[in-house]
């Protein structure tokens, strides 16, 4: 499975959150599981730099499976991917701030940001991560009670307003972090199936 284009969104729309948080603006790319991009945001006052590297960022997550610190840790001179960066047009990141996103155990995409210190490049990661493990949570409980494809509905522009509308007549209102991850849970639990 690839990373469905509405999740990217919603992932994006997370680090943004993060990075506004922090008052750090940036620049982030989500790729799909080979690496290409799928989506990109670059906030207003982010370096220019940021965007190359960004993108760069998620590439390389996705391309060779593992955080970019990580990559960064085995590149080293005594290490086993040692001299990695000058592979791929110079495209390989070696410091922190790109992350997989694993779906069913299975890379489907990654995510990239950049814009800040490498730790904070990092942190504005961290939720992203976490809004898509539970992503991946919410979709196993909706897949067993979707029985139709919504591919065909024209159902991503309603789908928030409707489960916002739906939990609100229940009495459970969530917050909008909370909205975005059941809105991703179910698009995974449609494209994962």
């Amino acid at each position: 499975m690839r990373l469905p284009y509405p999740v990217a969104r919603i992932l994006c729309a997370i680090a943004e959150a993060a990075a506004r948080e922090m008052g750090v603006p940036m620049a982030i790319a989500l790729a799909d599981e080979e690496g290409s991009l799928q989506f990109f945001a670059r906030m207003k006052g982010a370096l220019p730099a940021s965007s190359e590297i960004a993108c760069s960022k998620a590439f390389t997550a996705a391309s060779l499976r593992m955080p970019t610190d990580e990559v960064g840790r085995l590149a080293r001179s005594d290490g086993v991917l040692s001299g990695i960066q000058n592979t791929h047009g110079g495209r390989i990141i070696l410091f922190g701030g790109g992350f997989p996103l694993s779906f069913h155990g299975e890379v489907v995409g990654a995510i990239g940001i950049s814009g800040g210190t490498v730790e904070q490049d990092m942190r504005a990661v961290e939720p992203v991560i976490q809004a898509f493990v539970e992503m991946e949570r919410w979709s196993e409980h909706f897949s067993s009670v979707l029985t139709f494809s919504l591919r065909d509905m024209g159902w991503t522009h309603n789908l928030e307003r409707s489960l916002a509308l739906a939990l609100e007549k229940e009495g459970m209102p969530v917050d909008w972090l909370e909205l975005q991850i059941l809105i991703g849970g179910v698009v995974l639990a449609v494209c994962g199936n």
